[in-house]
């Protein structure tokens, strides 16, 4: 039930894109924000009694109707498992800023590409002044970020027991640790940060993971395990070090050159230099890109299959 839930829902939304507008994201934005206007203190203890509210009752709700379906109505159950994961995949939320940016670098309009990019970024960024190289390598790390939290993240969470529970949680979570920094209290903020760097602890090192086995295998893992300090937070940091080795392209800031003490440390201890991977940003990345993802998503669907297969056979 696994395998084809993730498949049809894919399907489903290849035809039918659930956008940023689509209402179960305005009644999931719309809940978290009464969760901060009724509980939020400003106390740490009112930060996490704020978690438990807003993430609680939509997991319990969904859980409970997977649960009476799955006893009487198994074909019921495997239709809403499809209409959950449908809702909060949003595979075409990233992917759809990310073409139109593409087919702007194409057609050699750079000003359009900024503004997709701002667009697509929010608040805080500023485009305008951006060179190709630079929309591009946004753009790419926009889009690695958000193929990990609206489709690999997301898969990972519909595959625990919860089941599409998991995946409402998951994706609440995500929303939270994005919406409530701005808009709540320091505590409630760092509340929903810390528990979203929880639940995707395992699920960022898996996709880095797909990253590296569908992309370069050896510059992913290098990318890994040398450029995190590249980015500031942790959990993107992972997935972006990895997809840019699997990819062979530079991404992040550029690595700060180690201090006289840090050199000769290592040159003591026979370690190599570390040093930036892959070439500069180019059009030609974002297609690469695109082939990245993809296999990715094959990969997964596959052990998933895998995994269906040899349950049936147990």
């Amino acid at each position: 039930m696994t395998f084809f839930s993730i498949l049809f829902a894919l399907i489903a939304e290849q035809y039918k894109p659930v956008e940023k507008d689509h209402w179960i994201r305005r009644l999931s934005a719309a809940w978290l924000d009464f969760v901060v206007k009724s509980i939020d203190s400003g106390s740490e203890r009112s930060g996490r009694l704020a978690c438990v509210a807003a993430f609680l009752p939509p997991v319990i709700l969904v859980l409970a109707v997977h649960i009476i379906l799955l006893a009487t109505q198994p074909l019921l159950a495997f239709i809403w498992n499809v209409f959950v994961v449908y809702l909060f995949l949003g595979f075409r939320q990233f992917s759809h800023p990310f073409t139109a940016i593409h087919e702007a670098l194409l057609d050699r309009n750079l000003d359009e590409a900024r503004r997709l990019l701002a667009d697509w970024q929010g608040a805080g960024v500023n485009t305008d002044t951006m060179s190709e190289s630079e929309v591009i390598r946004l753009a790419l790390e926009r889009a690695i970020v958000g193929s990990h939290r609206h489709v690999f993240g997301t898969i990972f969470w519909f595959m625990v027991p919860m089941g599409p529970a998991g995946v409402v949680l998951y994706r609440l979570v995500d929303m939270a640790a994005g919406r409530w920094p701005s808009q709540a209290s320091a505590s409630l903020g760092q509340a929903a940060r810390d528990f979203f760097q929880l639940i995707d602890w395992i699920p960022v090192r898996l996709t880095a993971m797909g990253f590296a086995i569908v992309g370069n295998f050896e510059d992913a893992m290098y990318g890994w395990r040398y450029h995190l300090r590249k980015w500031s937070n942790e959990l993107e940091a992972v997935i972006l070090a990895s997809g840019a080795g699997a990819l062979g392209v530079r991404l992040g800031a550029p690595l700060p050159e180690p201090d006289s003490d840090e050199a000769l440390r290592m040159a003591e201890a026979g370690e190599p230099p570390i040093h930036d991977l892959g070439h500069e940003a180019s059009i030609r990345s974002l297609r690469s890109a695109v082939g990245l993802v993809w296999r990715a998503v094959i990969l997964w669907l596959t052990l998933i299959a895998l995994m269906t297969i040899s349950v049936w056979i147990g």
